[in-house]
């Protein structure tokens, strides 16, 4: 019997090998709201395996044990709930078995589509608290009834919970909160309580820093002391800021500071008026006139921001080669002659200090660059490809001759804005659940919309690099127009140009640009054959300047090298497997492009998509003529069985059959 838990999945060899072995796939969930669940994750898979045995003679090697722990039974986005449907699709069992249909779900509607999509499958639903006949109207009207019961319940339960916060903050107390650094939720009394050890930690901090410490300081000198931050192991900068900004520690906490408000027909989370903010007094550790003297002294520690923006050519595109961050021109150093501006790393200055040992952790360690040494010589390389553009051209002219490119790139991002489409569905539906009370707290809230935005950004991300690279193919037409554009060009930059006009032409020519600690600078051009992904040629200046720097000319050795000795086996599941570099890369836990690029540079045959899935269905033509025609298997079963679903059989037979010997 296999158990999988939390996000746990099964490798590709695992799927292949449990196809014809597992009959039966058993869900257990216990919910995040403990006050309406009775059942432990042991005792529900211990019945439904005593279930499946009795019942249906299935042995404990035939069953998949998927465990659900701490998710809400109205939660749409549960994981293993997820993970059912995928297993069942590849042919992984053909019945699930849930102790009570409130383990599926406590809401109605919920219940309903992941019962029908199940059947869609051809596969069967099995309770063991509740005799579900799919063909009997009136099971069906009783199974909705218990539907409608258990979120009537649920709703009930959490309509007293509600009210109940109420009372408890009119009794001057916290129903639940985020943690406090200095206090202590006191689950008896229901309020924040003083931490002894944590409070001397914050007087330290108030001390120092109206003594002219900066927050970073601050940080190094509690590590040192060994005293425990909040969370995790290291104490930072920001966590530092963020604690004296906070205005609890004059001796109120305000409780309902948020609600949850509808725009465009959307729900989100929206700050309440002060006035209507409900206050609770805790222990105070500091008064109104220290409060306002650490806000002066912090907001005075912001304001040295060095040189304006605006002298900056390169701003928002910039890249650190060692970790990938965006970099900005943020750092300043004074000079007898004048200020200095230097591109850094923005993970250098988020700094932590580890209270073991008390050293400094920065993220990234990488080298700062002279502002107008790099804007110089950027500017310099953009100037000669706007008066000489025969390579613009060449590559402009590359990409409309490869059809089959743009026909994967429009795939990929009809994809992309079908899943971003989706995850803003996700958001709304949790911010749903917190209005209603189903996700409880703020925290919990803030957890679950993170992980969405940061995928949220990814694929936006995504998407607007595919956008640039699609309307960089619309057409000859759009060649012309942009020959048109580098002529005005090539006489606009004879003339001296103003700052926000040389931002305009490098925004228009340069994805991005990244810089090396050895002085390597590599400029990714919007016009590229490929993707922002993949790395254009290098181009490099003979200024002045360039020259006493020493900058490497070499480019560094290229990021294939690290996964060199997988090529072979990477080529095999390409060439005989019929695998994308996606599926490459989720196997083998690397990038996609990093393999492309191995394999452009070790000269192997690229396959575009409709390539490759002309050869997939011309290897899949045999199996799937003989389960058909000779073992008189229909479509359908050949999808339960195996996999392959009806469409995508009719049209291997359809393509294919012409090969047969006559």
């Amino acid at each position: 019997m296999r158990v999988l838990k939390d996000h746990e999945k099964l490798t590709r060899e695992d799927i292949v090998t449990l196809i014809d072995k597992i009959k039966a796939i058993v869900y257990t969930r216990v919910s995040s709201d403990i006050q309406v669940d009775n059942y432990s994750l042991e005792s529900q898979t211990q019945i439904c395996i005593k279930e499946a045995k009795e019942k249906f003679d299935i042995n404990e090697d035939e069953i998949i044990v998927l465990r659900e722990e701490a998710e809400s039974g109205d939660n749409p986005n549960r994981p293993m709930l997820d993970y059912i449907l995928f297993l069942l699709e590849k042919g992984i069992g053909n019945k699930v078995i849930f102790l009570h249909p409130d383990r599926l779900s406590r809401h109605l509607h919920l219940q309903q589509q992941i019962t029908h999509k199940i059947w869609e499958l051809g596969c069967e639903l099995h309770f063991v608290e509740f005799d579900l006949q799919k063909d009997n109207a009136e099971s069906m009207l009783n199974y909705n009834i218990q539907g409608s019961i258990a979120q009537y319940n649920k709703a009930k339960i959490l309509a007293n919970t509600k009210r109940g916060r109420r009372a408890m903050v009119a009794d001057n107390k916290i129903p639940g909160m985020n943690r406090i650094y200095g206090y202590t939720y006191d689950k008896d009394l229901h309020t924040l309580v003083e931490n002894k050890l944590e409070k001397e930690g914050y007087l330290i901090m108030v001390k120092l820093v109206l003594g002219g410490s900066t927050c970073s300081e601050v940080a190094e000198y509690l590590a040192t002391r060994k005293y425990p931050p909040p969370k995790g192991d290291k104490w930072y900068q920001t966590t530092i800021s963020r604690i004296l900004r906070n205005e609890s520690y004059m001796g109120t906490f305000y409780y309902g500071k948020t609600e949850i408000v509808r725009s465009y027909g959307k729900k989100k989370q929206s700050s309440k008026p002060r006035d209507e903010w409900h206050k609770i007094d805790i222990p105070p550790y500091i008064n109104e006139i220290t409060f306002d003297n650490l806000q002066k002294v912090l907001d005075s520690n912001t304001k040295n921001g060095g040189m304006p923006s605006e002298y900056n050519l390169l701003r928002s595109i910039v890249r650190c080669g060692r970790c990938g961050a965006a970099v900005s021109a943020g750092v300043t150093s004074v000079t007898q002659s004048r200020a200095l501006k230097y591109y850094s790393c923005t993970r250098k200055a988020t700094k932590s200090f580890s209270f073991e040992t008390g050293e400094s952790n920065s993220t990234c360690r990488g080298a700062n660059f002279r502002v107008d040494i790099i804007d110089s010589i950027v500017w310099n390389e953009l100037s000669k490809l706007i008066i000489n553009p025969e390579k613009l051209i060449k590559k402009l002219l590359e990409r409309l001759s490869d059809k089959s490119k743009i026909d994967e790139m429009e795939t990929r991002r009809d994809s992309i804005i079908k899943e971003i489409t989706n995850k803003e569905k996700s958001k709304e539906r949790y911010i749903d659940l917190y209005a209603t009370g189903f996700i409880i707290t703020k925290e919990e809230l803030s957890s679950k919309l993170l992980s969405v935005e940061k995928e949220l950004a990814a694929l936006q991300q995504e998407l607007s690099s595919l956008n640039e690279n699609l309307g960089l193919n619309s057409g000859q037409n759009d060649v012309q127009l942009r020959l048109l554009l580098l002529e005005k060009y090539q006489k606009i930059i004879k003339n001296e140009l103003q700052m926000i006009d040389m931002r305009k032409i490098v925004g228009i020519l340069v994805n991005k640009i990244v810089l090396h600690d050895d002085k390597h600078i590599e400029i990714f051009y919007k016009f590229t054959a490929e993707s922002h992904l993949i790395s254009s040629d290098t181009y490099f200046s003979d200024s002045d300047n360039f020259d006493k720097l020493k900058w490497v000319v070499e480019p560094p050795p290229p990021k294939w090298e690290n996964i060199e000795l997988l090529y072979p086996s990477m080529l095999k599941m390409y060439n005989e497997d019929l695998l994308s570099f996606e599926q490459i890369a989720e196997a083998t836990k690397t990038d996609w492009w990093t393999i492309k690029n191995m394999f452009k540079a070790k000269g192997a045959e690229l396959l575009s998509t409709k390539e490759r899935g002309i050869r997939r269905r011309s290897r899949d033509f045999e199996k799937i003529y003989n389960l058909h025609y000779v073992d008189g298997l229909a479509f359908t079963k050949i999808y339960k069985e195996y996999g392959l679903s009806p469409t995508y059989c009719k049209q291997v037979l359809r393509e294919n059959m012409s090969t047969l010997k006559k």
